[in-house]
């Protein structure tokens, strides 16, 4: 027998204001603005849900740290490859914001990344949801992060390009079991794939 899939939690683009609430100053001194946002909407998702630790960590990005692969790359073509930037690098890749989520939060569980342009948060939402689904796991948190800086915007605007990408983070808390807080239950997760429309993505909720 299949369980239900509810979510019990969802937050989302937290203000700036809130992240004393989550974040210690000190720790998080290096930590570009999506990753301090990503970090406080998922602490804020998993207090809000109750549950102290989810069994999955999952994280959806198109771009990535943008921010941090910019400062990464403008250093190696000014300064050549000699350049010594760690906090950068280690900052500039896509699975960099699950696992900070993880290791702030200190969970050990099931940590995954997706990263499918437009329909990398509804790829990371099926894999929960079929995990949870099928009796895998109990709860999951599930992410999208992206950021859109100013140079990205410059240049877009420059060619003339437009993206589904949105400056964003969104968290939201998955459960197996019809708790108190649970306000709506997921019943399908459709993705799909044209060749002239591209991928498109849809989640398909009911209300309980």
């Amino acid at each position: 027998m299949e369980n239900n899939v509810y979510v019990i939690a969802e937050v989302d683009n937290v203000s700036e204001a809130e992240y004393r609430e989550y974040l210690n100053p000190i720790k998080t001194r290096r930590y570009g603005r999506l990753l301090k946002r990503a970090l406080v909407s998922a602490m804020k998702a998993i207090k809000i849900s109750g549950i102290e630790q989810p069994d999955a960590i999952i994280n959806g990005t198109a771009l990535g740290c943008v921010e941090n692969s910019e400062r990464l790359l403008t250093a190696l073509s000014v300064e050549g490859e000699s350049v010594s930037m760690p906090t950068n690098f280690m900052q500039s890749t896509h699975n960099t914001i699950a696992s900070l989520i993880g290791m702030y939060t200190h969970n050990h569980g099931y940590n995954c990344t997706y990263s499918h342009k437009n329909i990398s948060f509804e790829s990371g939402m099926l894999d929960a949801y079929m995990q949870i689904k099928l009796g895998k796991i109990k709860t999951a948190l599930v992410c999208v992060n992206d950021e859109i800086t100013q140079d990205i915007r410059l240049k877009a605007n420059k060619v003339g390009l437009k993206s589904d990408v949105k400056d964003r983070s969104y968290a939201v808390v998955l459960s197996s079991e019809k708790t108190d807080k649970a306000y709506k239950m997921i019943k399908d997760i459709r993705i799909s794939h044209d060749r002239i429309k591209g991928d498109t993505a849809e989640i398909i909720y009911s209300k309980i």
